[in-house]
């Protein structure tokens, strides 16, 4: 019986060379390193793919934003000449230009109540895909940059709720209301030399003009750390 078995693996060995057999499973053995290292190759490049598209969202959104915010240091700018120019003429209306009393005579009644957007951040922190940014530090900045997209908007909440409330003290007075339920007050003009006659209305007017004392300075630092921002997205995912 041993000599069969002998005989039996020589012949085997004859018949198959043991050098093909461990180059076939060399092979065997490469193709599959090759599939798994190809297939890691591939999700790795469609997690940067999703990740590169979710920060184009991002970046359209803070861009959106970043302009909102550049419309609020306008109109707060706006609403600060326009107390300054109608405190100028607070003891002689009359001689003021009725069209920069029309243009200026509104705002100081005028509400705005503008919407931050954060749909494609919140979108990118539920897929999870935020950990997935290779650049930690541009995560970080981009998180740090919608907090300050929050405080831009908050500064503007400020002033707007500063103004009302100092508005408020003025048409909550007797005389006020009076005068507007009789129609006594038909131009801005005759509201305007009306109301300085008030101290609430003086009052009012002075806070508007120095609420925020220089707002250019204030919402110009927030877009200056957007636009580093909106840089260094472009410069890792060009």
């Amino acid at each position: 019986m041993k000599t069969n078995l002998i005989e039996k693996v020589k012949r085997m060995s004859t018949e198959y060379r043991f050098g093909d057999f461990f180059r076939n499973f060399i092979a065997v053995v490469l193709g599959i390193v090759i599939t798994f290292a190809g297939s890691d190759l591939i999700e790795e490049r469609k997690i940067r793919n999703e990740v590169k598209d979710a920060l184009s969202l991002v970046k359209d959104e803070i861009l959106l934003n970043r302009e909102t915010i550049e419309e609020l240091m306008e109109q707060e700018l706006f609403e600060q000449r326009g107390a300054c120019y109608l405190l100028q003429y607070k003891d002689s209306i009359d001689k003021a230009s009725p069209d920069s009393i029309e243009k200026y005579g509104y705002s100081p009644f005028q509400s705005f109540n503008p919407i931050y957007i954060d749909d494609a951040m919140e979108m990118l922190k539920s897929s999870s895909l935020i950990s997935a940014i290779e650049n930690k530090k541009l995560a970080t900045r981009i998180i740090q940059t919608y907090n300050t997209i929050k405080t831009a908007y908050g500064s503007f909440g400020a002033f707007m709720d500063i103004k009302l409330k100092c508005i408020e003290k003025l048409t909550d007075k007797a005389e006020v209301r009076e005068a507007l339920a009789k129609n006594k007050l038909r131009t801005k003009m005759q509201e305007w030399d009306f109301y300085f006659t008030i101290p609430e209305g003086v009052q009012a007017v002075q806070q508007i003009s120095y609420i925020h004392s220089y707002p250019r300075k204030m919402y110009g630092r927030y877009m200056e750390q957007i636009d580093e921002t909106l840089a260094a997205i472009d410069e890792v995912y060009k």
